[in-house]
Formats: C-alpha cells, structure tokens, sequence
C-alpha cells in the first residue's frame, strides 16, 4: 500500500500571539515545523510528502527542507488557504496526478508524532476507510447553550480527544472532500467521512502528543524534550 503525508503547516496561529507562523517558532533549538517532518521522513510507511503552509512561508519552508534533509517532500510544498478545510484539499489535490492507495493527514503543530501512531492509524485502514489518533478523554465534559447554562453531561466513556495523524483510504477523503461545501467548516478531516456515514476507527495514541497552540504549549513542550533528553 502506497501512502502520502499530507503535513498541515498554513495556520496563522493568532492564540500563539506571535507575528510569525507558530510551527516556524522555535522548540529546543529547531522549528516545531520540523520534528514530525523528521518522523514521517524517516517512516518505511511514508512514500512521499506534501507540505502545506501559508504563501508567504513557501520559501522558507523549502530551505528547511534542504536544511534537515527532509527528502520525501523535497518539491512537495504549496500554498494553503483561508482555512484548514482549503489547505487539506490542496495538499489533496497535489497529490492526484500520482494517487497514492492512503493518505496521511498530520497538524505541523503535533511535533511528538512517533512511527507508531504512524502504524497504528494505516493498520486500522484495513477494517474502515478512516482512523483517527486520539485519547480516552479524562475530565466530566459539560454542554452549555449560550448563557453558558448546563443542559447535558456526556457519558465520559464515549469520549475522546481527537490528534492527528488522521488516516484515510485516498480516494474516500478525496470524495468526501471535494463534495463537501462550507460552511461550517470542519475542524477535522475524519468528519468528513461522518457527514458521508462512513465507517471511521479510533486509534489509541498518546497524551503526549500534544498541539502547540498557546505559548503556554511551547514551554510544555520543551520540557517534555528536556525531560526525554535526561
């Protein structure tokens, strides 16, 4: 089974308070950007890359490219959009000229993605054409209206935190892509797949693989490294 990586890197990372795009930031010495670059250029699951990021990154993501090596995307990188949903499908549709069987969506703002998480989610693949990394969720979780009034309490044990990588049989998020018409506007790629009815699997990943999102999340972040170091 052949099977392409799709590296989400076009966001603007406004939480971050930052000028610059946040998986440019650096983490203990090198781009966020970079460390699930590194792990998907090093997986014998990977074939190939395609790196999203926002037009006036393109340059510099292709010099850290030939920096660190990352020869799998090497001429993979284009411009994303206005949201998410528009850089997944040109990452998707970049890859259509030479379809691979699986594609592999990872958020470049994930940097501890690991070689099994990458197993893991195109193993499932062989049992429904979607399967998501994720986490049992470990707080009560509350659904309020707008005036932040309590009506329901979710059963825990049906509830998971959604990661990434999100793997997919090529040609069905392909088609669910492109049949869909925001808004609203999806904040993952395996609901696409829901709003279709199709079969989508959850894969145990780990709490570790956390989001870089606030600056609070970069300073996680960079202990968890110092901590793995020692």
């Amino acid at each position: 089974m052949s099977t392409a990586a799709v590296v989400v890197a076009a966001g603007q990372g406004k939480r971050m308070g930052a000028e610059t795009n946040k998986v440019l930031l650096p983490l203990a010495g090198k781009p966020v950007l970079v460390y699930c670059l590194e792990t998907l250029n090093r997986s014998e699951r990977v074939d190939r890359m395609i790196v999203v990021t926002r037009r006036e990154d393109l340059q510099t993501v292709e010099t850290l490219i030939q920096e660190y090596g990352i020869f799998k995307a090497g001429g993979g990188i284009v411009p994303g959009g206005a949201e998410r949903f528009n850089s997944v499908l040109a990452g998707l549709n970049a890859l259509t000229d030479t379809p691979p069987d699986s594609v592999l969506i990872q958020d470049a703002a994930r940097p501890f993605l690991t070689e099994q998480m990458i197993r893991d989610t195109l193993d499932a693949l062989t049992e429904s054409p979607g399967a998501v990394a994720g986490v049992p969720c470990k707080d009560t979780v509350k659904i309020v209206d707008d005036a932040r009034t309590v009506i329901a309490t979710p059963d825990r044990s049906l509830l998971w935190i959604v990661q990434t990588p999100q793997t997919f049989r090529f040609g069905a998020i392909l088609n669910a892509y492109r049949g869909y018409r925001p808004p609203p506007y999806p904040t993952d790629d395996a609901a696409l797949l829901e709003y279709r009815g199709e079969k989508v699997t959850m894969v145990m990943a780990s709490y570790a693989n956390i989001k870089i999102t606030t600056p609070e999340d970069l300073r996680i972040a960079e202990i968890m490294l110092r901590l793995r170091t020692e």
